[in-house]
């Protein structure tokens, strides 16, 4: 994360801004890459998303057509694919799902995310909306995937400023 990205570039929509219409394939990979693309800087593709779905990542669609699960899906696995394999990522939605409605375990991935990206520090702060002291296992497994994330967008900016302060010299 650059010092220029701020906390309103760096933001994931709760369940209920996600559209509750059918959607296309190519409408689902628009939405998602619209808001991970500012934030990751590569784009999820139509065969990243098969492989998610043959792999029981992301719920498949039914008649083509994907929702605001397979959504909200794929805006999660599109930030942890990063960090985690596929595996670790299935194992680590099966356990908040267990705990959790499709619903409330994103937003609280959300709530997460947006809290600690809009304070973009290198430390893992204290989060304001949730408390972890008193929350279940699959909250904190939460919170440590998007501390992970935070830490490898501020690692790749830094690596970024240091490759192009190489080619100025």
């Amino acid at each position: 994360m650059t010092s220029k990205q701020n906390s309103t570039s760096i933001r994931l929509p709760m369940w209920d801004e996600l559209p509750t219409l059918d959607l296309h394939l190519d409408q689902l990979l628009a939405l998602t890459n619209q808001y991970l693309s500012p934030i990751i800087g590569s784009q999820i593709t139509k065969t990243m998303m098969h492989n998610y779905f043959k792999a029981n990542i992301i719920v498949p669609p039914i008649k083509k057509k994907y929702w605001r699960t397979q959504l909200a899906g794929a805006i999660v696995v599109g930030l942890l694919k990063n960090i985690f394999t596929l595996n670790e990522i299935k194992v680590g939605l099966r356990a908040i799902l267990a705990d959790n409605s499709p619903k409330v375990g994103y937003n609280h991935f959300v709530i997460m995310f947006n809290e600690q990206a809009a304070k973009a520090g290198t430390v893992p702060s204290a989060l304001n909306s949730l408390d972890l002291e008193s929350a279940d296992t699959s909250t904190i497994m939460q919170y440590d995937a998007v501390q992970s994330i935070l830490f490898w967008l501020a690692a790749k900016a830094r690596l970024a400023e240091a490759s192009t302060k190489k080619v100025k010299k």
